[in-house]
């Protein structure tokens, strides 16, 4: 990672130095605002499918839905209970837990970001991009009645620069691809480098208002919850922005 972030830092470096000998006429500012939305993907840090699993009272194995042979998690739990006398059945069924998880839902990404048109083909800038999800846990007995109902949030914080290289150019439309390079902060204590590359973007507009549309990804190097280094995917696979140039 370090020797990327090398690389990148002589990218710019050179661009900014080539700018000099560069003859390039701009009918618009080269100084860029945006403001934008990308659709995000869920954390691939813990198992969402398992909507529904059975923990016994050793608290050790889960069961999931998808694995019972009925859709009803309780039909397992009443598989469990055959064959034990009516104190046991009763102290399995209490101690029991059936989680019901709800979620995640997510807000998605909204970033801003500011870029400087170094010439016609080169722009550098950087961005911040905040991702947040959130959800539930309810959990039940043996009897199916109420124990205790958990939620839990996750704050993502994306800082990082960003380099722009524009292939198409014309007064109205404008494609590109890019890359950022940065470090992402998540709740609790969670952090990592991030890598967002652009592949292809889509410029619309004339003199100082535009408009974007990309598609790309974000993925973060981070050392997990557990503490167990990983990767972090929160992909802002799609995303628009509305933007003004000065």
């Amino acid at each position: 990672m370090k020797t990327i972030c090398k690389y990148f830092c002589l990218l710019v470096v050179l661009a900014f130095a080539a700018n000099g000998f560069a003859a390039n006429e701009f009918t618009h500012g080269r100084h860029s605002l945006r403001l934008g939305w990308g659709l995000g993907t869920k954390q691939l840090i813990y198992d969402y499918n398992d909507l529904n699993w059975i923990v016994p009272p050793s608290f050790v194995q889960g069961i999931r839905k998808s694995a019972l042979l009925s859709n009803d998690v309780y039909d397992k739990i009443w598989e469990n209970i055959q064959g034990m006398t009516a104190e046991e059945a009763h102290k399995y069924l209490t101690n029991c837990r059936v989680i019901h998880n709800s979620g995640p839902y997510q807000f998605g990404h909204l970033f801003l970001s500011y870029r400087y048109d170094i010439n016609s083909w080169l722009s550098v800038g950087s961005e911040v991009d905040w991702f947040y999800i959130w959800g539930g846990e309810e959990q039940r007995n043996g009897y199916g009645d109420f124990v205790a109902k958990y939620s839990y949030s996750l704050h993502q914080l994306t800082i990082m620069p960003t380099a722009r290289f524009t292939y198409f150019r014309r007064p109205i439309v404008e494609l590109y691809s890019g890359l950022g390079l940065g470090y992402t902060m998540y709740e609790p204590d969670v952090h990592g480098f991030t890598i967002s590359p652009t592949l292809f973007g889509v410029n619309l507009g004339h003199e100082h208002w535009f408009a974007e549309v990309e598609l790309g990804g974000m993925a973060t190097l981070a050392i997990s919850w557990f503490g167990n280094p990983g990767i972090l995917f929160s992909s802002r696979i799609v995303s628009a922005a509305v933007g003004y140039r000065f």
